[in-house]
């Protein structure tokens, strides 16, 4: 699938059929988000660096976004547990990281960072991927990639024109798919999570910035 507006700045494209499937595997050992009430967020961190067609990872430093571009943690120099180096070295990443440089033209010496999350959710939970709601993330592109869930359902990206309309895209990505935005032109958001069943089920996502 390839939809796609160059004038507006953002691109959903799929990774071939299966691509993510190793990468799953290394979703079910990320730790609790420090940085948030409650237990529904999972996350681990890191920075890469462009050269060429290769990636080297970079020390993770802190993450900060201010508080004019986040309300829910703006201000708050966060640190985060570092990738796992399996999983930054999987040839499947690197074509997550691949078609991301591609489509946002980086030049090397450029960094990618990297947040890998899990959102989590069970009977009677209806949890918000992304806290502080419709919003900017304070890059130049963002990248968000859907690898996966299990017992739930939502999750639609949503693209807006500006804070207070409706969005003019919002779907449901699938494994593999995702999608590529100017993060200085539009605000983002995605649908809540909800429960399919009684036990718990989680929504896998890896979201890139340049």
């Amino acid at each position: 699938m390839i939809d796609t507006d160059i004038k507006l700045k953002w691109h959903l494209d799929s990774l071939p059929a299966g691509t993510v499937d190793p990468l799953l595997g290394f979703f079910d050992r990320l730790p609790v988000d420090p940085y948030i009430q409650g237990t529904f967020r999972e996350r681990r961190y890191g920075r890469v660096e462009k050269e060429g067609s290769r990636f080297f990872p970079l020390d993770n430093g802190v993450f900060f976004q201010a508080a004019a571009i986040n309300k829910f943690l703006g201000d708050v120099p966060r640190t985060y547990a570092e990738l796992d180096p399996a999983f930054v070295a999987h040839p499947a990443f690197g074509q997550m990281l691949t078609r991301f440089a591609r489509h946002v033209r980086l030049a090397d010496g450029k960094a990618i960072g990297i947040h890998q999350m899990r959102i989590t959710t069970a009977q009677g939970e209806s949890v918000p991927p992304a806290p502080e709601g419709v919003h900017q993330d304070g890059f130049d592109f963002i990248g968000v990639f859907f690898c996966g869930s299990e017992g739930v359902s939502g999750g639609a990206l949503q693209l807006y024109h500006g804070l207070k309309e409706q969005p003019f895209f919002q779907q449901e990505l699938l494994p593999g798919e995702y999608l590529v935005l100017d993060d200085r032109r539009f605000y983002h958001n995605a649908a809540p999570i909800l429960p399919l069943a009684p036990t718990r089920g989680h929504w896998d996502v890896i979201v890139l910035t340049a």
